[in-house]
């Protein structure tokens, strides 16, 4: 049985209505948190009120959308199977789906999902996190290239920064996009450097890519496969 739960993608962020307000799906946390039980795809959950001290209202005020909920990597591996569907705005889990027009090995670090990708000439990994629109780049893999400009962004820890934006063709199931990708600003990007190292990944890469693809992951295969949308 397939269960389809629609949601709306509000400044690039999955963004899921229920009744109890607004859930952000954010496959780059591994831990859920709300300050209050929610149901989710036919399932109840009550998960701790906050993570490293951030709440949900420190999501809404840094985002400007009210969160009520964030669904992590905890709850969503544990529904085995997860399809984004971005441009239908629609996120559907199973036991298992078939397969896109590739399906690769997926790793993982504390359930969030690391896949293969190619950036500019180079074969690597990246993190896959729904919770960040902008994806963010190794600065090696950019030293040699100008900035097309600077972004906006925000890290629930670190609060709101500016960061300098990069154009870099990615190549996913044999079609190349030029994504945006940002380089972190101090601590953070040190914070980053240790994931990408524990991961062998050159990037962390967000919802921009699901304009493009629809992706299906199995947590309990471990593999994750795109589709060109």
């Amino acid at each position: 049985m397939t269960i389809t739960v629609p949601f709306n993608a509000i400044r690039g962020h999955i963004i899921v209505p229920m009744p109890t307000g607004n859930a952000l799906v954010d496959t780059g946390s591994p831990t859920s948190f709300a300050p209050a039980p929610f149901d989710f795809a036919g399932n109840r959950y009550a998960p701790p009120t906050d993570m490293a001290g951030v709440t949900t209202d420190t999501l809404s005020e840094l985002a400007d959308i009210k969160i009520e909920a964030l669904i992590g990597c905890d709850i969503l591996a544990g529904l085995h199977a997860m399809r984004i569907r971005w441009n239908e705005g629609i996120l559907e889990f199973a036991d298992d789906f078939p397969d896109g027009e590739t399906v690769d090995k997926m790793e993982t670090l504390g359930g969030i999902p690391v896949f293969p990708v190619r950036l500019g000439d180079v074969a690597t990994m990246a993190i896959f996190d729904t919770g960040a629109h902008l994806s963010y780049i190794d600065p090696k893999l950019v030293s040699a290239m100008t900035p097309i400009g600077q972004k906006e962004d925000f890290h629930p820890l670190n609060g709101r920064f500016t960061a300098p934006v990069f154009s870099v063709n990615t190549t996913l199931a044999g079609h190349d996009h030029d994504l945006e990708y940002g380089i972190l600003p101090g601590a953070l990007e040190v914070m980053t450097a240790m994931a990408r190292a524990l991961t062998g990944s050159s990037a962390v890469i967000g919802t921009a890519i699901l304009e493009h693809f629809d992706v299906t992951i199995s947590w309990r295969q471990d593999t994750i496969s795109w589709c060109h949308a």
